[in-house]
């Protein structure tokens, strides 16, 4: 008789659900961990990003840094990193990695070229190309600077014409206050 008072579903014992939750948090817990282990951002120390400021990223869809790539797999700024990071760990320092790389990779390896040599022109080119663009601007408008036309008769009277209109607008009283809407009464 009293069995249409039974609820249709049982409900689990206290002990099944937190066996169950507990299983449900160690499977996420360990898939998180597969996902940190596969992060190249881990490599991302301070010393390397200091050390990588200094080096292009090559890959050719960014121009910044192998420290500051924002682009996610990088092919060439995350075996940088990995490099980087490998050397400063058999402790070599941040000049002889830079030299290394510079050595095995060219010049272009660098973020900015060296302030020696044609490296020097390179930083000096755009200022002296702006100075030298002023420079033959002033001289192009001094030599084309034309002297203003003398003011015909007919340029007088159409001139006269409309200053005599402009004072008659001006002089005229009107119902509007100065902001354009009409005076209140």
């Amino acid at each position: 008789m009293r069995a249409y008072l039974r609820p249709l579903s049982r409900r689990p014992a206290p002990g099944f659900l937190r066996t169950w939750n507990l299983k449900l948090v160690a499977a996420f817990v360990l898939s998180l961990s597969f996902v940190v282990a596969q992060d190249p951002t881990s490599l991302m120390t301070p010393e390397v990003a200091r050390v990588g400021s200094r080096l292009a990223c090559r890959c050719g869809g960014c121009r910044n840094t192998v420290g500051d790539c924002p682009m996610i797999k990088c092919h060439s700024a995350d075996p940088m990193r990995r490099r980087i990071h490998d050397m400063q760990a058999a402790g070599i320092s941040d000049d002889a990695i830079v030299q290394t790389i510079v050595q095995e990779e060219g010049i272009v390896a660098l973020a900015s070229p060296p302030a020696t040599g044609w490296g020097l022109f390179t930083w000096l080119m755009p200022g002296i190309a702006l100075l030298l663009g002023f420079y033959v601007y002033t001289l192009w408008v001094r030599r084309n600077k034309a002297v203003p036309a003398a003011m015909t008769a007919q340029d007088n009277a159409l001139l006269e014409r409309f200053r005599d209109q402009m004072d008659q607008e001006l002089d005229e009283p009107s119902d509007k206050t100065p902001g354009g809407k009409p005076e209140k009464k």
